[in-house]
């Protein structure tokens, strides 16, 4: 290294507070700017929806087959921050300050003369790409809290080391413990943790003793015997008092497959585990970053270039005045090798917290579902990426690398944030749209949504609990809900019924003969209600859509039924009134069968200079026309379908084929209006 570099600013008092104050501002321009605009995602739903119904008990019941603890830190979360999603978004961006100001705070107590490398190793744990879902922040609030726990845990154990006193020995001692039991019963998958606390232990003695291997050992084991005796009082409460009822966290379920297929599982646990090395040290600062740039709108992307820029310019000011403050202070280094100690004990941290997650049949996978097991080795990857960097490199290479790593991390989280921003405001206006369309839905309907790829919904939950959240507030579960899965349309040709138990507690009984198909076919479309009568309404639908828009009843909708409006505090305000909203109330009088109503409607629409990015979306307006005589409208509005080839053609063909069918308007009128050429 560059013992210029390396040289501590010994005098400089507030060195301490400048790096705090660095480490939460490129926390705040990395996490903030986009916070007030995020919203609910995932399991936040169901979370959500059994707070209403059920308040804390429910809450409570909720994890007691897989984390009792959670349950107990979701009612006090949900008891502080309600149903707002600001709140929990402003709490989670607090935990992670809190957590790096611990991971700074660790690293300086065994690296107090490195006090430029530490500060640089925090920012790349406070940037670290690959973890992405900071804004999913609902549902990974505990894992924050766990990790926090973790990493004051084990400062507090350094400070065990260093500290002469009594007293304070005793405080961190019963510290560290306490955050240990804390999140070890939080999140069980953070056990590995207790590894890294060994190798730090371990470490920090052999630096004493590199010469006496025996005295580091006992010492290293005195010490964490209290640890030890905790994490087997863990495993022995989890595999013989604890009667866990989910099978992803069913300890003896996975003993039997070890023992069932040893020599696979065990080649699987090394390989997987030194893969997952490969891929959370190396491959998260740039297979995230590309995913996500790829795709970036040049707007989005900008802004998320000039953030990381900020971060860099801060950055390289602290390194400034830490390199002259250092060059005017003259004090040796002790920690010569601290880079290549950083390499070893990153790559280490990094393979002990990995294989508790392998051993579970987890992997890492760069994506919305599978990043999470990245999350418990970032200590680990920032130990090691500063290993490479401050022993490896030399000179502008380092700075350059870092400057680097500061763009892919600064620029993917902004851009996650800007995917979920949009993602909610995707969901939310779903929401508010069908709300328009569809004043109140029967219950014991199964209502299900289909939607663009990019934001599609991953779990059934993330229909049916906003779906009761807003027409069956404060109610058990009367509407249940599924995701456009590949081979639905057997259960929805078949009638099937079936019941599903969600967490031990919420029971989901689906019938699939009544059924209602929403439909986002692309993110500029209006959500499509569709109606099994009407086949030619799904024309622009994807093909897996148009074949099961058959079995869609609209009659399970009440068109004569008191309005359902969308919490404020859970969706927002009510979005403006664009052709969206005209569209829903369009095609509501069209239920009706109030012609004139949806007449009125779209002249409204039309004079507001209203259009659909969907031509579809005329259908409706095209058909009150011509209900009510208008042949003018009705011959301009068919002239603006047939701009779109695709969709005209689509339309005309098929109501060729339904040509003389009954039906409860005149379609054969409608195939003439607009398909006259044919």
């Amino acid at each position: 290294m560059n013992s210029n570099m390396l040289k501590p600013p010994g005098a400089w008092k507030r060195e301490n507070w400048l790096s705090a104050i660095l480490v939460i501002l490129v926390t705040l321009l990395t996490y903030a700017p986009l916070i007030s605009q995020l919203g609910f995602y995932r399991d936040d739903w169901y979370l959500i929806w059994v707070a209403q119904y059920q308040g804390s008990e429910g809450i409570i019941a909720l994890f007691r087959g897989d984390r009792p603890l959670f349950g107990w830190l979701y009612a006090l979360d949900y008891l502080l921050l309600g149903d707002a999603p600001l709140g929990w978004h402003i709490l989670g961006l607090m935990i992670k300050i809190i957590t790096a100001l611990g991971t700074l705070w660790l690293l300086r107590s065994l690296w107090p003369q490195h006090r430029l490398e530490t500060t640089l190793m925090t920012l790349l744990y406070v940037v670290y790409p690959g973890f992405f879902q900071q804004p999913n922040v609902g549902t990974f609030m505990n894992h924050f809290m766990a990790y926090a726990a973790a990493i004051f845990s084990l400062a507090c154990t350094v400070q065990t080391l260093k500290t002469n006193s009594a007293w304070s020995h005793s405080v961190y001692s019963f510290l560290g413990l306490a955050l240990a039991a804390f999140y070890i019963f939080t999140y069980e998958a953070l056990i590995g943790m207790e590894a890294v606390r060994l190798l730090l232990i371990g470490y920090f003695y052999y630096r004493q003793n590199a010469s006496n291997w025996k005295t580091t050992i006992r010492n290293t084991l005195i010490r964490l015997s209290p640890y030890l005796l905790l994490a087997l009082g863990f495993v022995l409460w989890r595999l013989f008092v604890f009667q866990a009822t989910r099978r992803s966290t069913r300890v003896d379920i996975l003993v039997d497959e070890y023992l069932s297929f040893p020599l696979h599982n065990a080649a699987r646990l090394i390989l997987e585990t030194l893969k997952d090395l490969f891929e959370t040290s190396i491959l998260a600062w740039g297979v995230p970053f590309y995913q996500f740039t790829v795709h970036a709108e040049y707007r989005v992307l900008a802004q998320a270039l000039v953030l990381a820029l900020m971060v860099v310019i801060l950055t390289g000011g602290y390194w400034f005045l830490s390199r002259k403050q250092a060059a005017a202070v003259s004090e040796a280094d002790p920690y010569p090798y601290a880079g290549r100690d950083w390499l070893i004990l990153g790559a280490a941290s990094v393979i002990v917290t990995t294989i508790p997650i392998i051993a579970a049949g987890r992997d890492v996978f760069f994506s919305l579902q599978f990043d999470r097991y990245t999350f418990q080795s970032i200590l680990g990857v920032v130990l090691f990426v500063g290993g490479f960097i401050f022993y490896i490199l030399r000179d502008r290479f380092r700075w350059v690398l870092l400057g680097a790593l500061f763009v892919s991390g600064v620029t993917t989280q902004f851009l996650s944030a800007d995917y979920y921003r949009d993602f909610w405001a995707f969901h939310r206006n779903m929401i508010w749209e069908l709300s328009w369309r569809a004043p109140h839905i029967e219950d014991r309907i199964t209502v299900i949504f289909n939607m663009p790829q990019d934001y599609g919904f991953a779990e059934e939950y993330e229909v049916w609990a906003p779906l009761n959240l807003v027409y069956y507030p404060n109610e058990p579960l009367k509407l249940t809900g599924q995701i456009m899965l590949d081979e639905l349309w057997v259960d929805m040709a078949r009638g099937t019924q079936e019941d599903r138990l969600i967490r031990d507690t919420i029971s989901v009984q689906r019938d699939y003969g009544k059924v209602i198909i929403l439909s986002k076919p692309t993110p500029l479309a209006c959500l499509h209600v569709l109606d099994g009568g009407r086949s030619e309404q799904a024309v622009s639908e994807p093909p897996e859509v148009r074949f099961v828009a058959k079995y869609s009843n609209v009659e399970w909708i009440d068109t004569t039924g008191a309005p359902a409006i969308p919490s404020r505090a859970i969706f927002g305000v009510e979005p403006p009134h664009d052709w969206c909203y005209f569209y829903q109330k369009i095609d509501l009088a069209r239920q009706r069968m109030d012609w004139q109503a949806a007449a009125e409607l779209a002249d409204q629409a039309r004079s507001l200079g209203l259009s659909p990015k969907d031509t579809s979306e005329w259908l409706p307006a095209l058909e009150a026309y011509i209900h009510v005589g208008d042949t003018k409208k009705s011959r301009q509005i068919a002239r603006l379908i047939r701009v779109n080839r695709y969709v005209y053609t689509g339309l005309c063909e098929q109501m060729k084929a339904l040509q003389g069918q009954p039906a409860d308007y005149d379609r054969d009128l409608l195939r003439n209006t607009l398909c006259k050429a044919d």
